[in-house]
């Protein structure tokens, strides 16, 4: 009997520890999850949320086009859910509303369960959705309870172009803890072609084919994203944020959090890129001794409290500081000056709890004809498992508390030389005392803790061992001007002062100097293991990219006699999404 208890009380335990692992668990209510796809287009994202998607009670499908939603009305046709679909007004039945004589919470007053097609404007319904679950009516006025609704669990954005118009409604209409997923398309801003546009959408500047473009391009996002939470109290959290393909997709849980709103700047930081090499520093907006004590505690898992009174931290917020601090004015390296970019968020962009379980997952359903064993997600075969897996993987890998990255051939260029294989030179700076990892979406990046003058070390011991080649001299050079000047009377063509003495070539200021730093190539036992995934994955198709956008011409009339146009219109939908 005893042995028959115990056996009990360990399937309990398991099947508690399977429902904490959960990866919907914690956005899922006892009544259900309720998830926005706000701008659902033909609506297939919106039918895999209710398919795939454990614990969901309700999805609305919402798009500002009628000829978007009629479309996804006969895929929810097509995928056998008609029964699921709630006619009539839909997400605006009058059922969800609440009388202030109610003493039950808002939480009680439920869209109904099943898929709800509506057009409407995106941002409209995501204002009308602000009423917290847990908020009593009595404690708001009629016009709050007839025109407000609950707040989402769950919303999904994914614009063509930029998701920045819809996010100061988005996140109020996620409920405290809810999950936001945004995707933005519009690289051209985030990447640095067009500066001026993305600092008009996201109040940040970006960098102009720097390396680290792919990453920059999140962290923007993200700032833009806290700031605009923020506003309201609350605070993001991101759990995976990625660069994919031809646009950048993040996942933040946005938390009712004022004391988190005090530590923003903390998350937000400036970069200072130098003009003529790949240097470049990451300064935070602002700092505070006491907060970061406490984090380094936690991290730590350092328990006993700090016994010096002289230097306890204190709990005063301080304007961040510049290179200059660090002992670099300008480049240590070539000597030209920084430009600046940002703000950009400069904390976790991953949490690495989540990615791991998801991995676990991942290769837990392949072994069981890729379906979850446990019954959670995945709940059907994926058709881009792998490439979904490797992209995890690549995730998981990466240093959390280091921003941007390195290029290694961009870095080797810079002198002219070949470029160090990546296993020797994450080799040598593991052999220097730091760390080092890849980035997801770029193969040939090093993220690192190293400074700048470490890495410049490496390669300049490197060039040692392999001379570089010697740059072959232009047509100006010969004619008496400086090596490495662009412009006239041998002056360079950047941010320098006019009447400044003609400047060095780069690679040879890089080279003239002494290497500070004991450099050892070795490559150490079991050094660079990896765990099999397949990593950065080849487009599926050739000139893989973004489709036009739909327009007037490519849009299905509403009448009776089209039937072939609606055809077309559906293959290239589906193609698309």
């Amino acid at each position: 009997a005893q042995e028959k208890e115990s056996a009990q009380k360990r399937d309990d335990a398991n099947g508690n520890q399977e429902k904490k692992e959960t990866m919907t668990s914690k956005y899922v209510r006892d009544d259900g999850m309720v998830v926005l796809d706000a701008l659902a287009a033909s609506g297939l994202r919106s039918l895999r949320y209710w398919k795939e998607v454990p614990g969901v009670r309700t999805v609305v499908v919402n798009d500002l086009d009628p000829v978007a939603i009629e479309l996804a009305r006969e895929n929810v046709g097509r995928n056998g859910f008609m029964d699921d679909l709630v006619e009539g007004e839909g997400t605006n039945d009058k059922r969800i509303y609440i009388s202030n004589k109610d003493k039950s919470n808002v939480n009680n007053s439920l869209r109904p369960k099943g898929i709800h097609l509506q057009v409407g404007d995106a941002t409209h319904e995501m204002y009308l959705s602000r009423l917290p679950p847990s908020l009593y009516p009595h404690q708001c006025n009629p016009t709050q309870l007839h025109y407000q609704k609950p707040q989402y669990d769950a919303i999904d954005l994914d614009p063509y172009g930029s998701a920045a118009p819809f996010l100061d409604s988005a996140v109020q209409a996620i409920r405290n803890g809810g999950l936001l997923a945004v995707t933005c398309t519009d690289m051209a801003a985030l990447g640095g072609s067009h500066p001026e546009t993305c600092y008009g959408r996201y109040g940040a500047m970006p960098l102009q084919r720097s390396g680290y473009l792919q990453e920059l391009a999140l962290r923007i996002l993200l700032y833009h994203l806290s700031v605009v939470a923020g506003r309201y109290g609350r605070t993001i959290r991101p759990v995976l944020s990625v660069g994919m393909a031809f646009y950048v997709r993040v996942f933040v849980e946005v938390y009712d959090d004022k004391a988190g709103v005090n530590n923003l700047s903390l998350n937000h930081g400036l970069v200072f890129q130098s003009t003529r090499c790949s240097s470049f520093h990451v300064t935070p907006m602002a700092s505070n001794e006491f907060v970061q004590h406490h984090q380094r505690q936690q991290n730590e898992d350092v328990t006993s409290p700090n016994t010096n009174n002289k230097s306890k931290p204190r709990n005063i917020y301080k304007n961040g500081r510049g290179p200059h601090d660090l002992g670099e004015p300008s480049c240590r390296e070539t000597g030209a000056p920084y430009k600046i970019a940002g703000p950009c968020w400069i904390g976790p962009l991953h949490d690495m709890d989540i990615v791991q379980r998801a991995i676990t997952r991942l290769e837990a359903a392949k072994d069981n004809d890729d379906i979850d064993p446990a019954g959670g997600t995945p709940r059907y075969p994926l058709h881009t498992a792998t490439t979904l897996h490797g992209l995890l993987v690549s995730v998981s890998e990466e240093l959390i508390d280091v921003p941007l990255y390195h290029v290694l051939p961009n870095v080797c260029s810079a002198v002219n030389t070949t470029t160090i294989p990546m296993t020797m030179f994450r080799a040598a700076l593991a052999n220097a005392g730091y760390r080092s990892s890849a980035y997801h979406k770029e193969p040939q990046a090093v993220k690192t803790d190293a400074p700048n003058h470490v890495v410049w070390d490496i390669v300049r011991a490197w060039c040692k061992e392999h001379p570089p080649s010697q740059k072959k001299e232009s047509k100006r050079h010969r004619k008496g001007e400086a090596p490495g000047s662009t412009g006239k009377n041998g002056h360079m063509e950047d941010d320098n002062e006019e009447g400044e003495a003609c400047k060095a070539d780069v690679a040879t200021k890089i080279l003239s100097r002494e290497i500070e730093t004991k450099v050892d190539f070795t490559i150490p036992e079991g050094f660079g293991l990896k765990k099999k995934a397949r990593r950065f994955p080849v487009n599926p198709e050739a000139n893989w990219g973004p489709k036009k956008a739909a327009s007037g011409k490519n849009k299905r009339r509403l009448s009776d006699d089209g039937g072939d146009e609606m055809e077309k219109h559906n293959a290239k939908s589906s193609k698309h999404y």
